[in-house]
């Protein structure tokens, strides 16, 4: 009896565990299946006799590229086609330590201009954008807000004019969807669309609902200048975009997600070719520690902070999965009306967080069909989450993910 009793409460423990960051994550998707239905929407400010400035702020696109000569082109020419003013904007491609002809690439395209940047020391994204944007802090004239964009990626014609908008909403940061591009080339990418669209629609959408701060996912962030004065660029992991997000919600800033800024990126068509995407995104050295910041968030009170927590303490959605599996197994050979109680409502909200994301987009059946591909995807982001604490020597470095070019 001891035995049983001892079973049952430690399934019982652990469904308690797993149920804050579920049920959590189920009221974020629900908050963004309310917004995308039309809850929440604001207005946008300052339109009518607003001037040049304030309707068309002053924005230097940031783009840091390590070896993109193949790639860097396409993103330029989607750039090109951006609908707003173009003596408003200027474009920057921060060439860092590259080998290839990056830099030729750039000056060729006649839209931007490259800034080769070589320390063999100081290496990375995070290093990159720090040299950029003091490098062009005393740009005249001034530049209202900074864009960052990833070299592989596109963008929306309407990308500068969404941001605009959300400036307008005196948000110190904005995030944009940060989406797949060739979401129907295979299994592979569709469920890359499914977790992304996740990570990086639903719950950021949810948040701002809720009155929360978006994350930053580091390509489509909108910085504004006045919050590069008052916070300046300091983080240089794996995981920077993370790392400043955190920063800035400690400090009271205000990060806001724009759904109608869209840049995507091509993702790999293999489980394979994802290793060294998936290697730099579960790294145990992406986020900063967590508990230090659970403690100084904590510490420093009021909502976004505390709700910044949650966020922060919610596991990758391939253990989540596994966890409420494990509860839905064992609950019923126990009998136990609690245990089965907790294991129904972890399962629901389970399902809730993920069909948030084909009922707020609705998207083409290829995506359906690729959930029959979806438990070998969970076992392979475990596996890489189980092999990545083995390799914390991976910290800092700036890897390239292998894509099929087809941009």
């Amino acid at each position: 009896m001891w035995l049983w009793l001892t079973i049952k409460w430690l399934v019982v423990a652990v469904e308690v565990l797993v149920a804050v960051p579920t049920l959590y994550l189920a009221a974020v998707a629900a908050a963004a299946i309310a917004r995308s239905f039309g809850a929440g929407r604001e207005a946008p400010r300052g339109v009518d006799g607003a001037g040049e400035e304030a309707r068309h702020p002053r924005f230097a696109l940031v783009i840091p590229a390590h070896d993109e000569e193949a790639t860097i082109g396409t993103l330029l020419a989607s750039l090109g086609d951006v609908d707003y003013p173009r003596e408003r904007f200027d474009i920057y491609v921060v060439a860092d330590n590259c080998r290839d002809d990056t830099v030729g690439v750039v000056e060729r395209s006649g839209v931007a201009r490259a800034l080769a940047r070589v320390d063999t020391e100081r290496r990375g994204k995070g290093y990159a954008l720090a040299w950029a944007f003091e490098r062009l802090r005393g740009h005249a004239p001034a530049y209202d807000a900074y864009v960052v964009i990833d070299a592989d990626s596109v963008v929306d014609s309407q990308l500068l004019l969404a941001y605009a908008r959300a400036l307008r909403s005196r948000a110190a940061a904005i995030q944009a969807s940060n989406a797949v591009l060739n979401v129907e080339e295979s299994p592979a990418t569709a469920l890359r669309w499914i977790a992304l669209t996740l990570m990086n629609h639903i719950r950021p959408l949810g948040r701002n609902l809720l009155g929360a701060n978006s994350t930053l996912t580091g390509n489509g962030m909108c910085l504004s200048a006045g919050l590069l004065e008052r916070q300046p660029w300091r983080a240089f992991g794996l995981a920077e975009d993370y790392q400043y997000y955190l920063t800035i919600t400690l400090a009271g800033e205000r990060i806001r997600y724009a759904p109608d800024a869209r840049v995507r990126s091509v993702m790999p068509v293999s489980f394979e070719a994802m290793q060294t995407q998936d290697l730099r995104w579960e790294s145990v050295g992406q986020r900063p520690p967590t508990w230090s910041w659970v403690a100084r968030l904590l510490r420093a009170g009021g909502w976004r902070r505390i709700e910044a927590v949650l966020e922060l303490i919610a596991p990758p959605l391939s253990q989540l999965v596994a966890a409420v599996v494990i509860a839905d197994i064992a609950a019923p050979a126990l009998r136990d009306p609690l245990a089965m109680g907790l294991a129904a409502l972890l399962t629901l909200g389970l399902v809730v967080y993920v069909a948030s994301a084909f009922i707020t987009l609705r998207p083409a059946w290829p995506v359906y069909r690729a959930l029959l591909s979806a438990p070998g995807f969970l076992a392979w982001k475990l596996w890489v989450t189980l092999v990545l604490r083995r390799r914390r020597s991976r910290e800092g470095a700036w890897v390239r993910t292998a894509r099929a070019q087809r941009l």
